[in-house]
């Protein structure tokens, strides 16, 4: 695979970065902020690069490449990755994604901008950054390894040793899970036994429930929030719980679940019929505008729940061009299409 040199350097340079902010946190914790921050930001610019290199300049329209070889430029911010990659790449990040790196950023901004707070001898301190750090590669890790993985594919080595390192990272974080023992148990006795956590791995994930599949998973150790949907498994009929996503292995019988199984147990087809007679502005199935899952969004009542991302939406909408119900923004959907069709740009385009 032949890769641009200022593709690779950029790369290159974010894990350096991802692995002097991991290496050096217990002696330089404000340090580690700052260069976690700045590989995530690499990183989100290297998807930029793969689809060209102006993406990463913050006006495009001015670019010199020149100038971008040696470093002359200015470039795009956090908010302007996450808008090129969703309006140009086609690849929205997620909210829960944005705001994980977005709480990053401010994180790292009052350290270099404004003050630094003393939290060299703080050992809650050095918890709440570790927490906001799981937080940040789980989300950075998961478009690294699935959404990019094919874009990034040389760089799987390097990811992997990553992932090994922040795993050994959240041992930062024991000391808040052995304090929060008791309030775990009185979870258990209420009917709430806590579950293992996406993020920092810790039993820590106190459900609470949203409808009858569906519940809220609220970490008590790293404060992450997911969703987790339990029904029967298509494959040995034993009740069991996925969080996070729709691609995992059913923990009874160890098959695949697919976004489909989890779509076809929560669709209420009685259900959904009755509520559209009734003026409800329902789909039975509609594509996801942050995933771009073909018909794994679901109708949940009061909001769509999408079976691949697990992400929550209020409302969907019809395409202006193919008519497809989606989630997300399709204001200009009639010109520059949705998810599953290209608009009339598109359609025009070899006219």
């Amino acid at each position: 695979m032949k890769v641009d040199p200022t593709l690779d350097s950029l790369v290159c340079n974010a894990l350096d970065f991802l692995d002097r902010a991991i290496r050096d946190f217990d002696k330089a914790p404000k340090y580690s902020v700052i260069h976690f921050c700045a590989a995530v930001e690499m990183f989100l610019k290297a998807r930029l690069m793969v689809e060209h290199w102006s993406l990463v300049v913050s006006k495009p329209e001015s670019a010199n490449l020149r100038e971008f070889r040696d470093g002359d430029f200015s470039s795009v911010t956090l908010a302007e990755s996450r808008d090129r990659l969703r309006d140009i790449v086609g690849e929205d990040i997620g909210e829960e994604a944005f705001k994980s790196f977005r709480d990053l950023a401010r994180h790292r901004n009052k350290m270099i901008h404004f003050f630094h707070v003393d939290i060299d001898g703080s050992e809650d301190a050095k918890a709440a950054i570790v927490a906001e750090q799981c937080r940040a590669w789980y989300h950075l890790n998961r478009l690294l390894t699935t959404n990019w993985a094919g874009e990034l594919r040389k760089y799987r080595s390097q990811l992997s040793k990553a992932d090994t390192a922040m795993k050994a990272h959240r041992k930062y974080l024991d000391a808040k899970f052995k304090a929060l023992e008791g309030e775990l148990k009185r979870a258990t006795s209420d009917g709430a036994p806590p579950q293992p956590c996406s993020v920092c791995g810790f039993k820590s994930a106190v459900p609470e429930g949203i409808d009858d599949h569906l519940a809220t998973l609220k970490c008590l150790v790293c404060d992450y929030e997911e969703i987790a949907v339990r029904f029967d498994c298509p494959h040995c009929d034993d009740e069991i719980e996925i969080a996070g996503e729709g691609y995992a292995n059913c923990p009874k019988c160890g098959d695949t679940i697919k976004p489909e199984h989890i779509a076809a147990a929560l669709i209420d087809r009685d259900e959904m019929h009755r509520a559209i007679k009734d003026g409800a502005d329902g789909r039975e199935e509609a594509n996801c505008g942050t995933c771009e899952g073909y018909h794994t969004v679901v109708y949940r009542g009061d909001f769509y729940f999408c079976s691949a991302c697990f992400e929550r939406s209020d409302s969907v909408e019809d395409c202006g061009w193919c008519n497809e119900p989606n989630t997300g923004d399709i204001e200009n959907s009639h010109f520059v299409g949705c998810t599953h069709c290209e608009g009339y740009a598109g359609h025009t385009r070899d006219d």
